[in-house]
């Protein structure tokens, strides 16, 4: 399913209009309506947020899915916390390289 399948299924399950989504994330229908659609790309990472807990739907299952979407996965940069940083760095440097192997060893650690 796409990104924007899953949300709109979520949404009709739980009897919401677009007007009801729109209003919860700050954003016009059209905006929802495109979405869900596949005509824009998935919500922003807030606003992903904030659709999985208004629609009751994996936060997690949604960024796979925006990310399959965009292509890519988009880590925030903090200022504050080098080590987050370091480890979004050393994940982005070894990615292709990485097997499966160490792929589960990183979600068990998780």
């Amino acid at each position: 399913m796409s990104f924007g399948t899953v949300v709109r299924s979520g949404r009709e399950a739980r009897g919401l209009s677009l007007s009801a989504i729109a209003k919860a994330l700050g954003v016009t229908k059209v905006y929802v309506s495109d979405v869900e659609r596949g005509l824009r790309a998935p919500f922003t990472r807030e606003k992903l947020e904030k659709v999985a807990e208004v629609l009751e739907l994996d936060p997690v299952e949604l960024h796979e899915l925006a990310a399959g979407h965009r292509g890519y996965v988009r880590l925030p940069y903090s200022a504050e916390d080098r080590d987050k940083n370091r480890l979004a760095a050393v994940l982005s440097h070894r990615w292709v390289e990485m097997d499966g192997d160490e792929v589960v060893k990183i979600m068990g650690a998780l």
